[in-house]
């Protein structure tokens, strides 16, 4: 990922599981493209496309409906998705969800539509996502004692 390409960080400190960013995507896509992944029986945390250097997700995809933009970003061509879920079993990280809406494997888009950011982050209330460089994510993770490499920031 070039170091000057904003991504989705969760500070696992600030998540207090309310789901507005879940609410804000499944306004504007009519389906939730941000995830919850089930950490245990109580705790839920959003997981966000990752945009992978190399996205197997794209790369599985019979039909070339993701594709990898010149930025870095996997964008998906909705129309053309014939819900083969080839992408959905590709995806190393259980992002892209299995219960398909209209048969279409749905995908986070950075919501590159907008120059603010992704609405799931300018929705947090808790300030847990942030949308930013890996360089800005570095500083941030070293000044809180957090590794990086992934967009999701863990604890060391």
């Amino acid at each position: 990922m070039p170091n000057n390409e904003k991504r989705i960080y969760l500070d696992l400190d600030y998540c207090i599981g309310c789901r507005s960013c879940e609410a804000a995507c499944r306004s504007t896509f009519n389906e939730a493209r941000i995830r919850y992944g089930e950490v245990s029986a109580t705790v839920y945390l959003p997981i966000a496309c990752r945009h992978c250097e190399e996205p197997l997700c794209a790369r599985a995809c019979p039909f070339e409906v993701l594709k990898e933009t010149e930025n870095g970003l996997v964008l998906q061509a909705s129309f053309h998705c014939v819900g083969c879920k080839s992408c959905i079993l590709a995806c190393p990280f259980g992002v892209l969800d299995q219960s398909l809406f209209n048969h279409v494997s749905q995908k986070c888009s950075l919501c590159h539509d907008r120059e603010a950011g992704p609405r799931c982050v300018a929705s947090c209330t808790s300030g847990a996502l942030k949308y930013m460089t890996e360089a800005e994510a570095k500083k941030t993770i070293i000044s809180k004692r957090f590794i990086s490499r992934s967009p999701f920031w863990r604890r060391t």
